[in-house]
């Protein structure tokens, strides 16, 4: 590993653009938000992008983005970019087209499979371009401000994981969804990136190897076609330490060299430790928490163009006094909930450059 005294360390952070540090929110985002996140150097902003809360119910006669537009605009407000992944199927595709058994109950990790549903979710990812790609309607309907089309989107995520892939993962399945994503995606912007959902390096609930990161990908890629689906792999390598991500990241990028795919980029979408809470492998204390997200950065810097890495993405912007997502996560942000500076924000900065 790197030292952070390091000039090779030092000259590769120097070197990264603003986009290269990310943040995902797990908290609604108010315009202090994207003015600290600007102040800090953050220059990417994950969100999801869901089909069920664009779509509803079918048939309206047009898809609802009022949850999505005003992030989208505070970003670009700021000259942060937006990388949504896109997710969640509606409860009328999954149970009403697919037959799925999730009627009173979230109907959004069961990815569309029947050709109707995958016609729909085609329909839906298209109409996402339409409104935030090159041209798209947002920027038409704000003229007075700089317009920042969103260029990359992530299809689905932890794929690998029946967490959000229900009821079991499925390569084949997946594949289905990203070729209807891709397609509706370059046909309207063919210069736009698609990057694979970000996987789950070994998640609790796979076999004993099937369903880790590595080998679904190593899967992905023995259908013949799917390389040409995508340009980018995403990675989410939580870990107890960071030489655990480093492994995972490593057993990752394998299989990109493996199937000759030297253009591929590693985005990792998601990592990151929590500063409190209930005892967690993901809990370091505040000063540990730092720690580790220091030392996963400079491994990542130190490959940033050897290994083609895109960004780098902390889960989360800011803690969260809601209902957590996960055990770890409502102390897991750079910010406090009331974006009070935790240690873990001046380490991030002291690779940024922001303040």
């Amino acid at each position: 590993m790197v030292l952070s005294g390091d000039s090779d360390s030092d000259s590769a952070a120097d070197d990264a653009p603003p986009t290269f540090y990310g943040v995902v929110t797990q908290t609604a985002l108010e315009p202090a938000d994207f003015e600290r996140m600007s102040s800090g150097g953050i220059g990417t902003l994950r969100i999801p992008m869901t089909w069920s809360a664009a779509e509803p119910v079918p048939g309206t006669g047009g898809y609802d983005w009022s949850s999505i537009d005003p992030i989208v605009l505070g970003a670009a407000g700021h000259g942060i970019r937006i990388l949504p992944f896109l997710y969640g199927t509606p409860e009328w595709a999954a149970s009403g087209l697919d037959g799925r058994g999730c009627g009173n109950g979230d109907c959004s990790p069961f990815a569309p499979r029947s050709e109707p549903a995958l016609d729909a979710w085609g329909e839906f990812v298209g109409a996402a371009v339409d409104h935030y790609g090159p041209g798209g309607e947002l920027w038409a309907e704000n003229p007075d401000l700089a317009a920042r089309p969103i260029r990359a989107w992530q299809i689905w995520n932890e794929q690998n994981s029946a967490t959000f892939y229900m009821p079991e993962p499925s390569i084949g399945g997946y594949v289905d969804l990203l070729a209807e994503a891709e397609r509706a995606i370059h046909e309207r912007d063919p210069e736009a990136t698609i990057v694979l959902g970000g996987m789950a390096g070994a998640p609790p609930d796979a076999g004993p190897d099937a369903d880790t990161a590595w080998a679904f990908l190593r899967e992905l890629y023995e259908i013949d076609g799917a390389a040409e689906l995508f340009d980018g792999v995403a990675s989410h390598p939580y870990a107890s330490n960071v030489e655990e991500v480093e492994s995972q990241l490593e057993l990752l990028h394998e299989e990109t060299v493996r199937a000759g795919d030297a253009e591929a980029t590693l985005w990792v979408t998601e990592f990151g430790w929590a500063s409190g809470g209930a005892e967690h492998p993901l809990r370091k204390g505040p000063g540990g928490q730092a720690e580790q997200l220091s030392a996963a950065l400079e491994y990542l810097l130190e490959r940033r163009v050897r290994w083609n890495i895109e960004g780098a993405i902390w889960y989360s912007w800011r803690d969260t006094t809601e209902a957590p997502v996960c055990e770890w996560c409502p102390t897991s942000g750079l910010l406090t909930a009331e974006l009070a500076e935790k240690p873990a924000w001046a380490a991030l900065t002291e690779f940024t450059g922001g303040s």
